[in-house]
């Protein structure tokens, strides 16, 4: 017994050292889940157009759009507000699904994304890493980022979104502002110069990644 309880010891003197923190030492810890199937889940790039030309990796004259009700999603949150009143909130979601395109080609598509949210009463930092993987023929690709930025807020929370009928379908935190409006350029809304590219694959990933 006395050895157990020097092992759990030591091993609670290392998680303080190195800041792994057990959930019960670092404060309330709320979570959430949506899982959906077989659902029809909008691109940003609305029919009849879709996803196209403007995305280098897809040739011209190619419009590729979600299957409708060809879509599954699973997305959980954790949100643990701690006693110095910080916040850390975690959000993984993974959407898979099918897709054609304008001449009856099939595709199917995959996207992650993973992203951290850290609240000091003042700012957020957010680390995102982002994940768009397109399967097919003739248009086969994957684009995707690591990037890290910081916006002003005085709270952080996550929200829970519905359908008409009630049903939780999406989550999201609020406030929440994005690195950049265009993928290129740092957006006047966030902290001045916090926008960080740990990693890019394409030259600009948000016009070929819809989700």
């Amino acid at each position: 017994m006395r050895t157990q309880r020097l092992f759990l010891a030591v091993i609670l003197s290392l998680s303080l050292l190195f800041g792994l923190v057990p959930a019960a030492f670092a404060g309330n810890a709320a979570h959430y889940s949506v899982r959906v199937e077989n659902v029809t889940i909008p691109w940003a790039f609305p029919p009849p157009d879709g996803l196209s030309s403007f995305c280098p990796e897809v040739p011209a004259d190619f419009h590729i759009n979600p299957d409708d009700n060809g879509s599954d999603r699973v997305k959980n949150a954790t949100q643990v507000n701690l006693p110095d009143g910080s916040v850390r909130i975690l959000i993984t979601d993974l959407v898979t699904g099918t897709a054609h395109d304008n001449f009856g080609n099939a595709y199917k598509f995959v996207y992650e994304n993973n992203v951290t949210y850290s609240f000091n009463g003042a700012r957020v930092t957010a680390d995102m890493k982002d994940t768009f993987k397109l399967n097919g023929k003739p248009v086969n690709f994957t684009v995707g980022f690591n990037w890290r930025w910081q916006y002003v807020a005085d709270s952080l929370q996550v929200i829970e979104i519905t359908d008409g009928s009630g049903q939780v379908i999406n989550m999201d935190v609020t406030p929440f502002i994005f690195a950049t409006n265009d993928g290129v350029t740092e957006s006047p809304d966030i902290v001045l110069g916090s926008w960080q590219k740990l990693s890019t694959r394409s030259e600009n990933p948000l016009n070929c990644d819809p989700l």
